[in-house]
């Protein structure tokens, strides 16, 4: 009996029950959906990752700074000293405030920045102008607006040139941002941007909590890390744990680590869900072997190998895999659509993560189909004969 006569037999054997072929190939449908899916979603997300931490850039340095001690203080003109002439920075001073307008009142998260923010976090402008060396300079009562901030405080008006109130104060709407969408880093289309001198007024307070230093290029990222470190030691020699500065390719490198740790890790979950599925396929392939004992006694007689029927029932469990595999396949890739349409995940399943399913498939129905099959081939004419 060559391959394909043994292929047919098979299929002409499952078809024959299939309620329980169904059954016998629901574990391996879930184990490879699971992993399909899972995967997916973990190579979606360090691809997420990696794509945001990608668009601020690899020569990007962030310096932090907290302390407990209110009166140390890392100011907006020490920030700005931690640069050289081929470099720029801005600050990043956060609060939520109450803001209104005629339209809404409502608390949104308002920013303090400098002229050179936009360039450091792409953010590019759909109307109107971003803060200036002027505005900062003379802690003007600016704004810039993010999308969603538009939407929300002026409906369908132009916002540029209109005023909005900040904490009862009145600021000047110089600017539109391009929506931008959500990211780690919270989403600038719910921000509003004023000069971090205005900040400091509105906010009471001259401490800056996070500065980026953006350097020209990759190669000098290493020297302005060890440089600002140095100049942070010398401004606060007495507690070095209240600052920390941060390679922004560092950053990405240990986000890929975590992410492509936790792939592997869920893939390594799904496919505890193929193993089962895979224990699943020998048990009722060995109840299959006890129900066929007179079939496989006449086979036999009539002059069947053993070798014809290890064959026989070896490619009935890899059958049933490779079905059960490609049907958790096509739920894997619609269920990642399914995902993408109802999520800001751009899930994509990937060739390398369908060829691992078919493989782990078609390596559970050889592994687990082999003690059915040998225990098939080894039973004798005679005694397959007497068997009720």
């Amino acid at each position: 009996m060559n391959i394909f006569q043994s292929i047919k037999l098979a299929l002409k054997q499952l078809l024959s029950a299939k309620f329980r072929t169904f059954l016998t190939m629901l574990g391996i449908i879930i184990g490879v959906f699971s992993v399909i899916l899972l995967v997916s979603i973990g190579e979606a997300i360090s691809k997420n990752v990696s794509s945001q931490l990608g668009d601020m850039g690899s020569n990007l340095v962030s310096v932090s700074f907290y302390s407990d001690n209110p009166n140390e203080k890392f100011t907006y003109k020490e920030a700005n000293g931690l640069l050289n002439e081929e470099e720029i920075g801005s600050p990043e001073v956060m609060k939520t405030k109450e803001v209104r307008t005629n339209v809404k009142t409502a608390n949104s998260q308002v920013t303090g920045v400098n002229e050179d923010y936009a360039t450091i976090k792409n953010l590019e402008l759909t109307s109107g102008r971003f803060c200036s060396n002027v505005d900062v300079r003379f802690a003007q009562k600016v704004t810039v607006i993010g999308s969603e901030i538009a939407k929300t405080y002026f409906k369908n008006q132009n916002p540029v040139g209109k005023h909005i109130q900040i904490a009862g104060a009145r600021y000047l709407v110089i600017g539109v941002l391009k929506e931008k969408g959500e990211s780690l880093f919270g989403s600038a289309d719910k921000k509003l941007f004023i000069p971090v001198t205005s900040a400091e007024r509105l906010f009471k307070t001259d401490s800056v909590d996070l500065y980026y230093i953006q350097t020209k290029n990759t190669e000098q990222v290493p020297d302005v890390v060890k440089r600002t470190k140095q100049q942070l030691s010398q401004l606060f020699p007495n507690n070095k744990e209240a600052y920390t500065v941060v390679n922004q390719q560092q950053a990405l490198d240990t986000f890929d680590s975590i992410t492509s740790t936790l792939t592997i890790g869920l893939g390594a979950i799904a496919g505890i869900s193929l193993l089962v599925g895979g224990i699943g396929i020998m048990n009722i392939m060995l109840v299959s072997v006890s129900e066929r004992t007179r079939e496989i006694g006449i086979r036999k007689a009539i002059g069947a190998s053993s070798g014809d029927i290890l064959r026989q029932f070896l490619i009935e469990a890899i059958v049933l895999s490779l079905l059960g595999g490609g049907i958790g396949i096509l739920l894997g890739i619609f269920s990642a659509q399914i995902v993408t349409a109802a999520s800001s995940f751009d899930m994509h399943v990937s060739a390398t993560t369908i060829l691992l399913a078919v493989g782990f498939s078609m390596f559970i129905g050889i592994v687990f189909g082999v003690v059915p099959a040998q225990k098939a081939s080894k039973k004798m004419p005679i005694d397959a004969l007497r068997a009720d």
